[in-house]
């Protein structure tokens, strides 16, 4: 996804500087798709939440989209640059600091990924699944390892989604700290099965 500006660049483009003014219509959108969905939110209910005209909202903004692939661009962007980094260091035998590190991420972007994963909508637009199939595959190599065979795949898979259902199944007032450790707990017994199964395979 891109900045808030409409043109298109790479998932591991930085977010361009929001302005204030920018910054609270992402704000009072994400509160009104978290509350209504992406389908059942317009500009207009974006406009009204803030108490300001549909034309001011549209000054930062032309349509929802724009929107949507600025509240995710951070997110996308910030993964792209963790993966790549991980990419970069010796492969290791258990990858809990990997899983330790992706949860720490999670947790960072944790409303828009609650949101997200709630919002089948959403997730379904051009300016997330554009993106979403390189990222996904390269965030479960970095989880399970690049062997891209059916077992690693049926593995990564289970643990991010593992990972994100926890993270959507939490309690509101959950703190960051305990999620942190049950879910990086989650994900260091998900990578131990696997390393299990390639065992069991192999012998």
């Amino acid at each position: 996804m891109t900045s808030t500006v409409p043109a298109r660049s790479g998932p591991a483009s930085m977010p361009a500087a929001r302005s204030a003014g920018s910054q609270r219509v992402l704000d009072a959108a994400l509160e009104l798709f978290a509350e209504h969905g992406f389908d059942g939110t317009s500009l207009q209910d974006i406009a009204d939440r803030l108490g300001v005209t549909k034309a001011a909202v549209y000054y930062h903004f032309h349509t929802k989209d724009e929107i949507l692939r600025a509240l995710v661009q951070p997110a996308f962007a910030e993964l792209m640059a963790i993966v790549t980094e991980e990419e970069r260091r010796p492969a290791r035998a258990g990858r809990v600091v990997e899983v330790g590190r992706y949860v720490d991420y999670l947790l960072r972007h944790r409303r828009v990924a609650v949101w997200l994963a709630r919002d089948a909508a959403a997730m379904t637009r051009a300016v997330v699944t554009d993106q979403a199939t390189e990222v996904r595959e390269r965030t479960e190599a970095m989880l399970v390892g690049s062997e891209a065979d059916g077992l690693s795949r049926i593995w990564a898979a289970a643990t991010l989604q593992a990972l994100a259902g926890g993270l959507v199944a939490a309690p509101p007032d959950a703190t960051d700290a305990w999620l942190r450790e049950e879910l990086t707990e989650v994900g260091a017994h998900l990578i131990a099965g696997y390393r299990k199964a390639v065992r069991r395979r192999e012998g």
